[in-house]
C-alpha cells in the first residue's frame, strides 16, 4: 500500500480505500471462454462469470445466475424483472447475461439474444404489430449468428430458445397520472402473449442453395428468456409516502463519519425493504404481466467504494478516458488515492443516478481543465515531462459552494 494512503485517518475512508485497493481490475473479454458442459454447469460458476463485468450487485447476480442455469436446464421458471435506480447497472447487466452466452463455447444455441426499448414495443403494440417485432428480432439476429448454417431446424432451435432484454419496462406501464395508459396497456398485453409459452407464427428466414428463403411457421415460447428492466422512478416516492404515512421519516435520517472527521446527515430509505408487489401493480404493471416474471430483482444503490472502481478499472470507464484525452497534449494526468475517493463519495450522495453521478462529479472538475490546462496553473514541469494532478483540493475547489 502506499504512502498516501498510510497518511489517511482511521474509520470508514481508510478501510473503504483498502477495501477498493484489494479488488481486481475488471478487464474486457473479447474472445471465446470455457465453463463446464451445461449438465455440470453451477449457478455458482456462473455468478463468478458475471461478476467480472458488474461491480455492486452481488443480490442481483445471484438471483440473475439462478435463472440463467434455470434456462440452461430448460426449466419453466426463469423470468427476470429487475427494478433499480438510473445508473445502478441494469444495462450491464443485460450485457453480462449476453456476453455469457455468446462468448462461452457449448452454449451456441442459447446465443440469440436480442435487447429492445419498451417504448419501440409499445409504439408498435398500439399500431397493431403486438408481438412480430420481438419475435421478427429473434429471427434476424438467428440468422446473423447462423449464417451458412441457418436451416429451418438450426433457426427454430436458436429462436425458440432466445434470449429477450427488454429495456424500461417501467415506461410501458398501465396508468400514468392516474389516467389509463392505452399504449403501456397494449404493450404489456403484448409481451405477456409471448410470456405465456404460446405458440407464435415467425417469419423465418433460411438459406437453401446460397440462396436466403423466408418461411411462416410456428414456434413454442415457452423456451424464451425474458429480462426487463426499468428505474420505476415514482415507485420510490410511491412506496416512501406509504411507509411514512404512519410512522414518520426520523428513522431514514443516519449520521456517517466523513473523511476528515466530520459527520454528515444523510437520508438512507431502502426500497427493497419496503417495497411489495402491490406497489408494483399500483405503480402500473398489470398483476398478469408481473406473474409473468418468476424474480423481482432489487438492484442496491452504489456505494462509493463500488463507484471508485467503477471510476477506475471499468470497461468504459471515466478516467482512463481522461487520461487518454490529456495524453493528447501532451500532459501526463494523474489522480490522488484521496481525490478518487472523495470523487465516489460525491457521487455516492446523489444515489438516484447511481454511476452517472461520477460523470456530473467529475466533469465540474475537468471541464476547466480541459479547455485550457496551463491556465489553471496545476500543470507542473518534472524531468521533461508535463504533469497534472487531480489532488483533493482541486475535487474540493471544483463544489458549488454550500
Amino acid at each position: 500500500m502506499t504512502a498516501a494512503l498510510k497518511r489517511i485517518s482511521q474509520g470508514w475512508y481508510a478501510a473503504s480505500i483498502e477495501r477498493y485497493y484489494s479488488q481486481p481490475v475488471l478487464t474486457a473479454r473479447d474472445h471465446k471462454h470455457t465453463m463446464p458442459p451445461k449438465s455440470a454447469i453451477t449457478p455458482k460458476q456462473i455468478l463468478a462469470d458475471l461478476s467480472q463485468d458488474v461491480i455492486g450487485q452481488d443480490q442481483a447476480l445471484q438471483d440473475m445466475s439462478v435463472a440463467i442455469y434455470k434456462h440452461l436446464i430448460e426449466h419453466s421458471s426463469r423470468n427476470v424483472l429487475m427494478i433499480g435506480n438510473s445508473g445502478t447497472g441494469k444495462t450491464t447487466i443485460m450485457r453480462s447475461v449476453e456476453r455469457f452466452f455468446t462468448q462461452t463455447e457449448g452454449f451456441e444455441k442459447y446465443s440469440t439474444i436480442i435487447r429492445i426499448n419498451a417504448n419501440l414495443v409499445a409504439d408498435l403494440a398500439s399500431r397493431g404489430k403486438q408481438t412480430n417485432i420481438v419475435m421478427d428480432r429473434l429471427a434476424r439476429q438467428a440468422a446473423n449468428l447462423l449464417g451458412e448454417q441457418a436451416n429451418i431446424e438450426s433457426m427454430k432451435n436458436h429462436v425458440s430458445h432466445g434470449i429477450v432484454c427488454v429495456d424500461e419496462v417501467d415506461k410501458i406501464r398501465s396508468v400514468v397520472g392516474g389516467e389509463p395508459n392505452v399504449k403501456g396497456i397494449v404493450a404489456q398485453d403484448s409481451l405477456l402473449t409471448l410470456m405465456e409459452n404460446e405458440n407464435v407464427q415467425v417469419d423465418l428466414p433460411y438459406l437453401e442453395k446460397g440462396s436466403w428463403q423466408s418461411v411462416t411457421t410456428t414456434i413454442n415460447t415457452e423456451q424464451v428468456f425474458f429480462v426487463a428492466g426499468g428505474a420505476f422512478e415514482e415507485l420510490y416516492d410511491q412506496v416512501y409516502q406509504r411507509v411514512t404515512k404512519k410512522s414518520g421519516s426520523d428513522k431514514f435520517w443516519r449520521l456517517e463519519p466523513r473523511a476528515d472527521g466530520c459527520l454528515d446527515r444523510r437520508f438512507i430509505f431502502n426500497l427493497a425493504s419496503h417495497m411489495t408487489q402491490e406497489d408494483i401493480f399500483h405503480y402500473g404493471m398489470s398483476p398478469q404481466f408481473l406473474s409473468r416474471f418468476d424474480s423481482v430483482v432489487m438492484l442496491a444503490d452504489l456505494s462509493a467504494p463500488d463507484l471508485a472502481r467503477i471510476f477506475s478499472d471499468t470497461e468504459g470507464a471515466i478516467w482512463p478516458a481522461a487520461v487518454d484525452y490529456f495524453k493528447h497534449a501532451g500532459i501526463t494526468l494523474t489522480i490522488s488515492e484521496e481525490a478518487t475517493y472523495l470523487i465516489a463519495d460525491l457521487a455516492a450522495k446523489k444515489n438516484r443516478l447511481g454511476a452517472r453521478a461520477l460523470r456530473e462529479v467529475f466533469g465540474s472538475i475537468v471541464k476547466r481543465l480541459e479547455f485550457d490546462p496551463h491556465a489553471t496553473g496545476l500543470v507542473r514541469e518534472q524531468q521533461g515531462q508535463q504533469l497534472l494532478e487531480i489532488t483533493r483540493e482541486v475535487v474540493e475547489a471544483a463544489q458549488p459552494p454550500g
